[in-house]
């Protein structure tokens, strides 16, 4: 399965909707009972948000830090995403070229990708049903 930013995210932020559902996922990856694999991005856009959130005031550098810490502890792998295919099913959907990545990576490995941007559910989610909304996830 691929987990973007927004779906890990969602596991250490209370304060946000699919929040069990995605701590349910991280601990159904974490006990090995399902693989998930990210494009190379991930790091950075999970950094990112955490920096965000320290700049708003949500959280403390130091649980900023934390966050990190846990994340980069789950090892999830990354892997480069087809970079034409990237930017076809970001234009394709009016996404981001990071998004498009996404996408581009469950398409070339024949996965779900799971996320809780609701923008980019609402906009693909006619016409792909491999895209998965953070709430609909439900442990197999």
């Amino acid at each position: 399965m691929i987990i973007d930013a927004s779906a890990v995210l969602k596991g250490f932020f209370p304060d946000g909707e699919g929040q069990l559902q995605a701590q349910a996922l991280i601990r159904a990856y974490v006990q090995e009972e399902i693989e998930l694999l990210a494009p190379t991005l991930l790091p950075y856009e999970v950094t990112n948000a955490a920096l965000q959130a320290v700049r708003r005031g949500r959280i403390s550098l130091g649980q900023a830090e934390d966050i990190l810490a846990v994340f980069q502890g789950l090892g999830i792998p990354t892997v480069e995403a087809s970079w034409q295919r990237t930017l076809e099913l970001a234009h394709a959907h009016n996404r981001s070229a990071y998004d498009g990545a996404y996408l581009a990576l469950a398409e070339e490995r024949h996965s779900k990708l799971v996320t809780g941007d609701r923008r980019l559910h609402n906009a693909v989610k006619d016409r792909l049903s491999w895209v998965l909304w953070i709430e609909d996830y439900r442990p197999e």
